[in-house]
């Protein structure tokens, strides 16, 4: 009989369990598989005492379909050991997202080996399980640390330039319209000036939480330096970046930031040229937003006579 074991220390409920073990047994062609003995780390992982799971089926996920799609790909890795005793069962693993009760996810890492020889006609198999949900959470964590601006929530500037050039690799091969937009929030230094940079922040937070309610989940947007964002939107024209633009200005004008009087901002809006230099459309688009400044502010400009890749 399997030895159970346990991590040092006291078994508490809300200890985190380690590595869980189960010892399996398949008979022969049979699709059943069931537990022939548990370690106390899969009685906490799983809950139940080690007689409840005896003679049950194991848990790999808490997703009746997703556990039978699992044995099925067991079986069919076993049965080249079921018809020829001499052969070798290399063992399935994989990680599986699990539900809790409170609708929270739970990250378990598993695999699934041979124990020793076939007798007779029953194979006997090795579970392992570890719940690696702190890790999985805290590489997420970073991942968002290393891809986001702290003050916002939005993608920071190194991250746009990834889905940048990954946007316009696909423009250049499949000439799909793209189009770029940069807005710059007016007069920002005397809100900073006037109401302290506390209050500054605040508007940038509103600001962003503005433009994520107003775009598409395909759409990118990017704090790209202090109060100027970058808007990368994908299978849109000039005409249709335009009037997003105007939409975002409009509410924008008439959203109540933390401070006196309205909060405005200028855009410059480019549609992508085919074969264009991410240099050359960033540079249009730069251009755009200082003559909407230069225009007066509180508009959308493409550019006018700058709008052409050969100007650029």
């Amino acid at each position: 009989m399997y030895q159970h074991y346990a991590r040092p220390g006291p078994e508490v409920d809300c200890e985190l369990p380690g590595h869980a073990v189960a010892i399996l047994s398949v008979q022969g062609s049979s699709p059943g598989v069931h537990i022939v003995d548990v370690n106390t780390d899969y009685q906490r992982l799983w809950g139940g005492s080690r007689e409840d799971w005896l003679g049950s089926e194991p848990i790999i996920v808490q997703q009746e379909a997703v556990n039978r799609q699992i044995f099925a790909q067991l079986h069919d890795a076993l049965n080249p050991l079921i018809n020829d005793a001499g052969s070798f069962f290399e063992g399935i693993g994989g990680l599986e997202v699990n539900r809790r009760f409170d609708g929270s996810r739970r990250y378990v890492e598993w695999r699934i080996t041979a124990m020793g020889v076939r007798h007779n006609d029953a194979i006997t198999l090795v579970l392992t399980q570890r719940d690696v949900t702190e890790q999985m959470e805290k590489e997420a964590q970073l991942e968002r640390l290393a891809t986001t601006d702290m003050l916002t929530g939005l993608v920071n500037r190194a991250h746009f330039d990834a889905v940048l050039k990954s946007e316009f690799n696909r423009q250049h091969r499949y000439s799909r319209p793209l189009s770029l937009i940069m807005l710059d929030l007016d007069y920002f230094k005397d809100i900073n000036d006037n109401y302290g940079h506390d209050v500054g922040d605040e508007v940038l937070i509103e600001l962003a939480n503005l433009l994520k309610r107003n775009l598409r989940k395909a759409d990118c947007c990017a704090r790209w330096g202090g109060e100027e964002f970058m808007l990368l939107a994908p299978e849109t024209s000039l005409e249709q970046a335009v009037r997003l633009a105007d939409k975002i200005r409009g509410a924008i004008k008439h959203t109540a930031f933390p401070i006196q009087g309205s909060v405005t901002a200028s855009f410059g809006v480019v549609e992508v040229h085919p074969q264009e230099s991410i240099k050359s459309a960033m540079k249009r688009a730069d251009d755009a937003l200082y003559l909407a400044k230069d225009k007066g502010r509180d508009q959308v400009s493409t550019g006018g006579l700058f709008s052409s890749a050969k100007q650029a």
